[in-house]
């Protein structure tokens, strides 16, 4: 639960640790989410060893924040302020460890397996992130996601995926997301339930089928295969648009198109590996008829009809 900004804020904490807040100040902090969170941290991480602190920077950054309040010449005057942005500085980072993200990130061209705290795995592909809370994960079994990845969820409460266009709920099973500028859902084993952010109703997809949101509506589909081709190494694609097709090599590799007259609406149905530049430009720009020039530099794509 984000920290009340009357309550989280460093003035206010210094406050607090001088002693200094009023009755009323006081008791509406001690009703605050803020307090029990900071108690929790303080009863946790008395276990812990906690991070060094640079107390002159500390201090540093309360004088300036303090440069127009009259200074008071005394020894114990310094020290107090030191000690009160020490405290702060500890119950901050205390707050983000205890009730921060992990996050998970790849890159162009880059695969990236997670290994959860209850056995679940997810495989993500290039250019994907995923990010959960770091504590508390077993009664919550809930994560942020965006880009493309493959899910296998251990039986256990509620998992639920949250995306760009809403919600995938499972209790454990195996399935694939793609929420990049198109949305797909396909499922692998057992059942899952997408719940679309717009006021739309959910939709069950069991072994076999799958969904995609196209123009702001949701089209049911079956497949088959065992997994999503990206983890066998490559896309593939049926009467595609060829603007799909430069989008996702830019994705599995760091090149950007130069189009020039090149049509990208016309359709293209074939597959190209993710191992390869070269290959991978040869299998889907032949079969188009178009050509093609690598920069240098191996950044730019400069594509040409023949």
């Amino acid at each position: 639960m984000p920290m009340d900004e009357n309550y989280a804020n460093e003035d206010f904490l210094a406050r607090w640790i001088a002693g200094a807040l009023t009755p009323e100040e006081q008791a509406g902090f001690e009703a605050s989410d803020v307090h029990r969170q900071l108690m929790a941290i303080d009863n946790a991480a008395s276990s812990l060893n906690g991070p060094d602190i640079d107390v002159e920077k500390a201090l540093a950054l309360v004088t300036e924040k303090n440069q127009n309040v009259q200074k008071e010449p005394t020894v114990r005057r310094v020290w107090w302020m030191a000690a009160a942005a020490a405290s702060i500085a500890l119950l901050f980072a205390g707050y983000t460890y205890f009730f921060g993200y992990k996050t998970y990130s790849t890159g162009i061209g880059e695969k990236e397996t997670v290994l959860l705290a209850d056995g679940s795995l997810i495989e993500l592909n290039a250019n994907s992130k995923l990010s959960y809370k770091r504590f508390g994960w077993e009664e919550d079994r809930i994560v942020d996601f965006e880009g493309e990845a493959f899910f296998d969820v251990q039986p256990g409460g509620d998992f639920k995926v949250r995306t760009s266009k809403g919600t995938v709920s499972v209790l454990g099973t195996q399935f694939n997301i793609r929420d990049r500028k198109d949305f797909k859902v396909q499922c692998y084993e057992g059942s899952i339930v997408f719940t679309p952010l717009t006021k739309s109703n959910p939709t069950e997809l069991s072994q076999g089928m799958g969904l995609e949101i196209k123009e702001g509506q949701i089209q049911q589909t079956e497949f088959s295969g065992d997994a999503p081709d990206w983890k066998k190494g490559y896309s593939s694609f049926v009467e595609q648009p060829f603007s799909k097709v430069l989008e996702e090599l830019s994705v599995q590799f760091p090149v950007s198109f130069e189009l020039n007259s090149v049509q990208t609406d016309r359709l293209f149905t074939g597959r190209f590996t993710h191992k390869n530049l070269e290959s991978a430009l040869k299998t889907t720009m032949e079969p188009m008829g178009i050509k093609y020039h690598i920069s240098a530099d191996k950044r730019i794509v400069t594509l040409s009809i023949e």
